[in-house]
């Protein structure tokens, strides 16, 4: 039924071309009449481009027999045509359809449609214009935090971390001989043990490193009594401080970050709090750094009990040197301003 849907909208380009119709008209013709599965306005000239050069015909070419290997505009517009209607297509289907070779049609594709192939970019979450203006806002107020300085900031959030994690797909190449039998690594089960941590640290480095207990979380009450509590003593003691006072503490905006009991700590402690807009792990440096980075240096080991575990996450923070930690709060800047030069769009592989 589609083919017989786009032949028809082949014969009405032919009729309206003979007309004296140009490409743009019949675009907005179409779109009026098939909405979104008209054909598109650059297909729609191929086909008038095919017309002109004497070549009327609106059937699709004959797929048996020997493939006909001229690239002619008919042959062009047919390949755009496919790949309008199915952005997935693979060229051995676009072969199939069109009767012309693998290097013909790979040539169309990139020469004539300067067109690539690429992987659809994985995003933390489907955003709405609100949720990206509150991105623009937010990341604004938080560049304006990090240009007074890095020296008051500590910025921390809480992770799982795996008594085994399966190293990355690359890091498992290996190199085998001819007959040679592949070797074998199981991913990492979803029932596997875990513990959770809470993690904070400064351009210096990591000044707490917390060990959730097993079948506690990380709720309101225990974030504020317990981790940020632990947190402060920690970085007073390295920083040589009476108070923290002025300290400025950035974290995600989870529920139990956000709750009263949370606040008033804060206000107590009179820390000042940096906001932090929603849905944006791409601009928390727990997230884009520190995180991924030890679980990336855990992957492949595994480890018999929490204390050991333990004792790895702290040996993997430690031996990331004192400037890494200042790269990343400068990478926050960058991320921060991206951010706003983009609208709020997440921006990771653009």
């Amino acid at each position: 039924m589609e083919k017989i849907k786009r032949k028809y909208q082949r014969y009405y380009i032919h009729v309206s071309w003979k007309n004296g119709r140009t490409a743009k008209q019949i675009h907005q013709e179409l779109r009026v009449a098939e909405g979104s599965n008209a054909l598109s306005e650059r297909t729609i000239y191929r086909w008038i481009e095919a017309f002109e050069d004497g070549d009327e015909g609106i059937e699709d070419d004959p797929r048996s027999g020997r493939p006909c290997e001229a690239v002619t505009p008919r042959k062009i517009a047919k390949v755009e045509e496919l790949v309008d209607n199915n952005p997935h297509i693979t060229i051995k289907m676009i072969e199939e359809e069109v009767g012309i070779s693998k290097e013909r049609i790979e040539s169309i594709l990139r020469s004539q449609l300067n067109l690539n192939k690429v992987c659809s970019r994985w995003i933390p979450h489907v955003i709405t214009d609100a949720n990206k203006q509150k991105r623009v806002e937010l990341a604004e107020q938080m560049l304006r935090v990090l240009d007074g300085g890095f020296q008051n900031i500590i910025t921390g959030d809480e992770t799982w971390f795996n008594f085994f994690t399966v190293s990355t797909k690359e890091d498992n190449k290996v190199w085998l001989k001819s007959g040679e039998l592949r070797p074998q690594i199981a991913r990492t089960s979803k029932n596997s043990k875990k513990r959770m941590f809470c993690v904070f640290f400064t351009v210096e480095g990591v000044v707490a490193r917390i060990v959730v207990p097993k079948g506690q979380y990380v709720t309101s009450l225990y974030y504020a009594n317990t981790v940020l509590p632990e947190v402060f003593a920690k970085f007073m003691e390295i920083s040589g401080r009476r108070t923290v006072h002025d300290v400025i503490l950035h974290h995600d905006n989870a529920s139990p970050h956000k709750a009263e009991v949370v606040t008033s700590y804060l206000k107590k402690e009179r820390v000042q709090l940096m906001p932090h807009p929603p849905y944006s792990p791409d601009l928390a440096p727990c997230d884009f750094f520190l995180f991924p980075r030890i679980k990336k240096e855990l992957g492949g080991r595994k480890f018999d009990n929490v204390e050991n575990l333990a004792r790895a996450v702290q040996a993997v923070s430690d031996s990331i040197p004192k400037d890494e930690y200042y790269k990343a709060f400068q990478s926050w800047q960058k991320r921060l301003k991206h951010c706003i030069e983009v609208g709020g769009e997440y921006f990771e592989g653009m």
